[in-house]
């Protein structure tokens, strides 16, 4: 959007700036933007101060008349900004399919990822088992002999206890028992 400033309004309707400032704070007319102390109005805005200030002078006439010209360049202005708008949004429409279609190609790619990841899963637990058998067969019969050895031996020590705890029971009775009973 194009903005003008007071001087160039002016110019275009032919009066002083003085003038077209007046009319302005007259009519409190509200600036679009401030630059560096200029104040910026839009094409309404600008529209509107000349129709205010324009009157039946050959100047005035001869202001009008530019205004025309000013107002027929920015329909073709306007015809491409239309036009370009057009371009844009097939460019944005585009630019919407391409990225459906990389996200469907990033969907695949990790549904991929995930399946080489239980690949990799169940290789490593068949690599720990293939190690496992390897270590018990390359063992030494001796060592296995210990182990056995070593596993009969608890067994033994634990059932020579289970017989005294038996023992123990059979042993207590109570006290009247004791004396009656023989």
């Amino acid at each position: 959007m194009k903005l003008y400033s007071m001087k160039d309004i002016a110019e275009e309707i032919g009066k002083d700036k003085s003038n077209v400032y007046r009319y302005i704070k007259k009519n409190n007319i509200a600036h679009t933007d401030v630059k560096e102390r200029t104040l910026l109005f839009n094409t309404t805005q600008k529209i509107a101060i000349i129709k205010g200030m324009s009157g039946n002078s050959n100047d005035d006439v001869a202001a009008v008349a530019q205004h025309h010209q000013h107002n027929e360049h920015h329909s073709v202005t306007d015809n491409n900004t239309d036009q370009f708008i057009a371009a844009m949004q097939d460019n944005i429409k585009n630019l919407k399919e391409q990225n459906a279609l990389l996200a469907k190609q990033l969907e695949s790619k990790d549904k991929q990822l995930d399946k080489a990841q239980k690949l990799i899963d169940q290789q490593q637990q068949l690599n720990l088992s293939t190690q496992r058998l390897l270590t018990q067969q390359n063992e030494p019969q001796a060592v296995k002999q210990q182990t056995q050895t070593k596993q009969k031996s608890t067994e033994q020590t634990q059932q020579p206890e289970e017989n005294n705890d038996y023992q123990k029971k059979a042993t207590k009775k109570g006290f009247f028992k004791r004396l009656f009973d023989n």
